[in-house]
């Protein structure tokens, strides 16, 4: 369980846990590694401030990097792509997120080939 008690937060989940958090306009669903799902009144926003180790791929959509199992990032003229994470969710890239996206994931690959 992390705690951060200088801000009264207590959840009960670990981020190492946490597959990816999709919004629902002002709520969240949080995906674990297990299968489950929560449902949370949280924005995503609220989850990027404190864990900042997540990736936004979407407007509506933070992931952590540590599940992905496979992406498929183009870009170009009509950038487009997707990451499927190793609990078998499929999450798109949206095109204002693509370059910031495949950057990360390719120096990720960089420093695991390493």
């Amino acid at each position: 369980m992390k705690t951060r008690p200088e801000a009264g937060i207590h959840h009960k989940f670990d981020i190492e846990q946490v597959v990816a958090i999709t919004a629902d306009i002002n709520y969240s669903y949080v995906y674990f590694s297990n299968g489950s799902c929560l449902h949370r009144s949280r924005t995503l926003k609220w989850y990027l401030e404190r864990w900042p180790i997540l990736l936004r791929i979407h407007k509506n959509a933070l992931i952590n990097v540590d599940h992905i199992a496979d992406y498929q990032l183009i870009s170009g003229r009509k950038p487009s792509g997707y990451v499927v994470m190793k609990n078998g969710l499929r999450l798109d890239v949206s095109h204002r997120n693509i370059k910031k996206a495949a950057a990360f994931l390719a120096q990720r690959k960089a420093a695991s080939e390493r």
